[in-house]
């Protein structure tokens, strides 16, 4: 009796899942349990557009255009962290037919020698208060009309003996692999004026 239940069961298991579309594999084993075995999984490679530029070029993903035109060291070092600021330059141009929100946390990231920060890890609130003390300028964080430029500054956290810097900029804030990436060293940076 119990294994006419066992079987029941899986029987109305499969019959459900063939209702609704899956397909399953049911097999008897010796052990009077029946063994439902899944289909196989299709893994899928998602594939991402990484445009990559360098500083002083422009390139575009979207219709938004970004250049970065200077990256400055202005000597400090941040109290909590030890680590150095940096300061970009950037100016993007919105080239579709909307207004674009565009700021620092939704769209920018920063590859430091091969290691990946999503925005929340280096452009920080500290790093930003530290552009503002040395510079007056605000955050990169603005509506950009159609058709206009806008520029702009931004301020991250990196380790202090860095040799390369991939500052990302993301349109599309919702596929974080499809961007601009604008290769930089640490020849290119420039001390602050």
């Amino acid at each position: 009796m119990m294994r006419f239940r066992k079987t029941m069961c899986a029987l109305l298991a499969l019959t459900c899942m063939m209702a609704v579309g899956c397909t399953t594999k049911v097999t008897e084993n010796h052990s009077d349990t029946p063994t439902v075995t899944a289909p196989p999984v299709d893994e899928t490679v998602e594939s991402y557009e990484e445009i990559k530029t360098f500083m002083g070029e422009s390139a575009s993903f979207g219709n938004m255009t970004v250049t970065v035109t200077k990256v400055m060291n202005p000597e400090i070092i941040m109290e909590n962290s030890g680590k150095m600021a940096v300061f970009f330059e950037l100016t993007i141009k919105n080239d579709t037919e909307a207004a674009v929100e565009t700021n620092y946390l939704n769209n920018f990231a920063l590859t430091v020698d091969g290691t990946y920060f999503e925005s929340q890890e280096c452009f920080t609130i500290p790093a930003m208060k530290k552009l503002y003390d040395a510079t007056g300028a605000e955050a990169f964080q603005t509506e950009i009309a159609p058709g206009s430029s806008v520029t702009g500054t931004l301020a991250a956290e990196v380790p202090q003996n860095f040799n390369d810097l991939h500052l990302h900029f993301i349109p599309k804030t919702t596929d974080r692999g499809s961007r601009v990436t604008v290769e930089l060293s640490r020849d290119d940076m420039t001390p602050m004026e």
